[in-house]
């Protein structure tokens, strides 16, 4: 992706805040792209008014697909791997076992049987996979569109573009997912206007996202894994996100943060290398191995077992982190106020 404005950041502070509406940046540290290689620099900016963090400059709606399709690596993932994942959501202490990884950060588990969900920027689709084994309707929204092959092989109902399309018309959802997305999107207060209008009755939004008051966040600095920029636009704490959401018609209903367990390893190994712009990093080149090994591999069987006291350790270091507000992501559950 070629971004012309990206090499002078600080031409660029002038930008709409969706949390105040305020339109003035000050400059930041400057980050790039630590994972996959995107070339450009950016800044991370502070609203003047209310302290909202931004990437500097801001990218558009129309340049994401460009941007996903060149550099998220999800050309060779396979269907039948997304259907095995996404089996796993039914077996039996499912939900003991994505709670002690921590990975029930995921609306999508929110969901009830007869309920029709959109999960916005669903990814491979595993999410609408498990959503149908547990008793919905599912739809879903994505920009990347190396997921084009996989949605079509499963049998997904995935526009593939943006919200900003009004896909689906005519359908009201009882549960709208956005699984770390809404730091995602240029405009993120629009998104929320427009999620809102597509509601049914009763029905909520549930975001999960990075949360900057993580403890992760404050030991690691600008190498924490989050600001994943330029991929993340905006960057939330608890309080400038339940700002934004009331100014577009939303009282927080509920709120919890979570850590997952994996993201704790990738930064460990993260804060032991030194990014280098414009090249991919080894450590997101490859799916990390965060499940048991399957049958028939013992050398895999023998460093998950040797894993394992580590892993014990992190999830309860983790879950404790999570008890007390400052763990890795933020998981919202919205409503429109007045239940309207």
């Amino acid at each position: 992706m070629t971004n012309s404005t990206a090499s002078a950041p600080s031409a660029a502070l002038v930008m709409r805040c969706p949390v105040c509406e305020g339109s003035q940046f000050q400059p930041g540290p400057e980050v790039f792209d630590d994972r996959y290689g995107e070339p450009n620099r950016y800044q991370l900016a502070r609203c003047s008014h209310c302290g909202h963090l931004a990437t500097a400059p801001r990218l558009a709606e129309s340049e994401l697909s460009t941007l996903y399709g060149t550099y998220y690596p999800r050309k060779g993932i396979n269907p039948a791997d997304v259907r095995r994942d996404a089996a796993a959501v039914t077996r039996p202490l499912a939900r003991l076992s994505r709670w002690s990884r921590g990975v029930d950060n995921q609306g999508q588990y929110r969901v009830r049987a007869g309920e029709t969900m959109l999960d916005v920027g669903c990814g491979s689709g595993v999410s609408l996979l498990e959503a149908q084994a547990l008793g919905a309707s599912v739809f879903g929204i994505e920009a990347d569109p190396n997921v084009r092959l996989i949605a079509e092989a499963l049998g997904l109902a995935i526009h593939f573009g943006s919200l900003q399309d009004q896909p689906f018309p005519g359908q009201r959802f009882d549960l709208v997912v956005l699984n770390q997305v809404i730091e995602h999107l240029p405009d993120p207060d629009r998104a929320l206007q427009l999620l809102r209008a597509r509601l049914a009755p009763g029905g909520c939004i549930v975001l999960v996202f990075p949360n900057t008051r993580s403890l992760w966040r404050r030991l690691s600095g600008t190498r924490w894994i989050n600001w994943h920029i330029p991929y993340h636009l905006h960057h939330f704490d608890r309080t400038n996100f339940s700002r934004m959401a009331r100014r577009c018609g939303f009282e927080v209903s509920a709120v919890r943060s979570i850590t997952p367990n994996l993201w704790t390893l990738l930064q460990l190994r993260a804060s032991r290398q030194q990014p280098v712009r414009g090249q991919p990093s080894p450590i997101w080149a490859t799916r990390p191995a965060d499940s048991t090994p399957g049958s028939g591999q013992p050398s895999a069987l023998l460093k998950w077992v040797l894993r394992l006291p580590v892993m014990t350790l992190l999830a309860l270091v983790n879950r404790v982190v999570d008890a007390t507000g400052i763990g890795d992501s933020l998981l919202v559950e919205l409503r429109p106020e007045g239940g309207k």
